[in-house]
């Protein structure tokens, strides 16, 4: 799962964005973004990890694609060669500054306009710079279309792709995300090389002082969970600085100052849990002797599908699959006594995994 941060200057995304995945940042102007993977902590493997005591430990990791500084005042090339770095994305991170500190001013919105000094007004310049990207790609292509269509007769794929860009062109004039629309999987595929960034989700992250995280307040925190709302996006208060301080203590220290603080997990983890939610992802388990591994995976992908996931040739080769909810076997912690309880289920090829699911693969050598 790659996750695109972006943000305006003086968000704090970058800091975060080391936070998060212990990949540090150079400072000054970076043309190239930086690339990071974080862990995502989940206590059913560290249960089954104790469990088993398996060679190896697997967590389920999201990898975050930082882009470099996003100048408001670049020109749309510029701005364009920066979107592109992140335009595989299989989801959008939105940063936006709700910290007050005298010393790291506010973005400008414009060379001689007002500041980006409210949280909204930051996720408003974002979801403008999308647009206004996603507009510039649908018009070309939609030209070049409409052009094959006049000279010659285009292809089912073609008039399926200028069907869909017309459906999308006068939704994004009138300032609506792509994911708004409500299209189908085939439209969806139809228009999917273009890479649309207001197709993908977004998640906001609010970067809150310290005084504003214990509060669960901040200046603007209305109008921006106003504006999250009208575009379908939810959104998550993180603090850096306390990250920072968080990710210096020592493990055994960690517990305490964050129960100090009122926080329940660590920025990560509720991080992931909510992209996971979001976006449709779960996490489906397999535990033995030699692993104990997370697997992440679409809702609602099948056991055949899962078995892909871990190998082709599982997938290919696939007979069935031995299921057991992660809550049913810790029950017993056996896998031997859960069998003989019947608490295992063999399960076909069109068996939907569900979250926390341990699976154990059958297929053909």
């Amino acid at each position: 799962m790659d996750i695109g941060i972006f943000g305006l200057p003086q968000s704090g995304k970058s800091m975060l964005f080391s936070l998060l995945t212990g990949v540090s940042v150079a400072g000054g102007q970076r043309t190239e973004a930086s690339v990071g993977v974080a862990r995502v902590y989940d206590e059913r493997v560290a249960q089954l990890s104790a469990i088993f005591k398996p060679k190896k430990t697997t967590y389920a990791t999201l990898t975050f694609i930082d882009l470099p500084s996003y100048d408001l005042q670049a020109s749309r090339k510029e701005k364009n060669r920066i979107l592109q770095l992140i335009q595989d994305a299989d989801a959008l991170l939105a940063v936006v500054r709700a910290f007050e500190d005298e010393s790291v001013p506010w973005p400008s919105m414009s060379a001689a306009g007002p500041s980006a000094d409210t949280p909204a007004k930051q996720l408003e310049t974002i979801k403008a710079e999308l647009l206004i990207r996603d507009m510039e790609v649908v018009e070309t292509r939609l030209a070049r279309l409409e052009e094959s269509e006049r000279k010659h007769k285009i292809s089912k794929d073609e008039e399926a792709e200028l069907a869909t860009l017309r459906l999308i062109q006068p939704a994004l004039a009138d300032e609506r995300l792509v994911s708004q629309l409500g299209l189908s999987e085939a439209q969806m595929k139809a228009v999917g090389s273009l890479a649309l960034f207001t197709a993908k989700p977004i998640i906001v992250a609010v970067n809150v002082d310290e005084e504003q995280l214990l509060s669960g307040d901040y200046p603007g925190r209305a109008a921006l969970e106003a504006s999250c709302g009208a575009i379908g996006s939810p959104w998550i208060i993180l603090s850096g600085k306390i990250e920072a301080e968080i990710a210096a203590l020592p493990e055994d220290e960690r517990g305490p100052f964050m129960e100090e603080l009122g926080i329940g997990e660590p920025g990560i983890q509720r991080l992931a849990a909510l992209v996971y939610a979001h976006v449709g992802l779960i996490s489906f388990l397999t535990a033995g002797e030699d692993e104990v591994r997370a697997w992440t995976i679409r809702r609602g992908t099948s056991a055949k599908g899962a078995a892909g996931k871990i190998h082709t040739d599982l997938e290919k080769h696939f007979i069935r699959a031995e299921i057991i909810p992660y809550d049913v076997f810790m029950q017993t912690k056996d896998l031997t006594q859960a069998r003989r309880l019947g608490q295992i289920k063999s399960a076909g090829k069109d068996e939907v995994v569900q979250d926390g699911d341990i699976v154990t693969i059958l297929a053909n050598a």
